[in-house]
């Protein structure tokens, strides 16, 4: 009898160990890790020279670091006032969508360059070169005279072209 009690338990015990609840969801997957930051070796103040930024902003200027968190590294070149600038940026972010913004598209140093603003004596243009990829301003000064609509984008695509060059894209 001892015998018969201690194997029903068994088996018993055996049921109960081996029925899991069913209701209880399996755990997680655990999250991803948050994508590594880039890190942008150049230092994008090389990418031009002082005299070449001076020659375009009209006024002496020396490359400043820009940087920006979480975005890439930059480097600014500004007149005394801030009317006139250049600014170069390596953004580390993906490549936006830029279909519906963009005003044209052009060909720079081998690569196609899209011209996001261009009102006269304000030019951006964004350039994919995968990660990081180019983001370049510049602005003239406005001397209150009639600029041609693309006149400052027209000028500034031969400091474009230099920046992608030094780039080694």
């Amino acid at each position: 009898m001892i015998t018969r009690l201690t194997a029903a338990m068994a088996a018993l015990l055996l049921a109960a160990g081996c029925s899991g609840d069913s209701s209880s969801a399996p755990p997680p997957a655990p999250a991803e890790p948050p994508p590594a930051q880039v890190q942008v070796a150049t230092d994008p103040c090389t990418l031009l020279t002082d005299s070449d930024a001076s020659a375009h902003v009209g006024a002496q200027v020396n490359g400043t670091p820009d940087d920006l968190p979480n975005v890439g590294r930059g480097c600014r070149w500004e007149a005394p006032g801030g009317a006139a600038y250049l600014s170069v940026i390596l953004n580390t972010p993906a490549f936006p969508d830029i279909t519906t913004s963009s005003q044209r598209t052009v060909d720079v140093a081998g690569k196609k360059a899209a011209v996001l603003a261009d009102d006269g004596t304000y030019c951006l243009v964004y350039v994919n070169g995968g990660t990081p990829w180019l983001q370049f301003s510049s602005q003239s000064a406005d001397t209150g005279r009639e600029v041609a609509k693309t006149f400052e984008c027209e000028r500034s695509m031969q400091l474009v072209s230099k920046v992608i060059a030094n780039l080694k894209w």
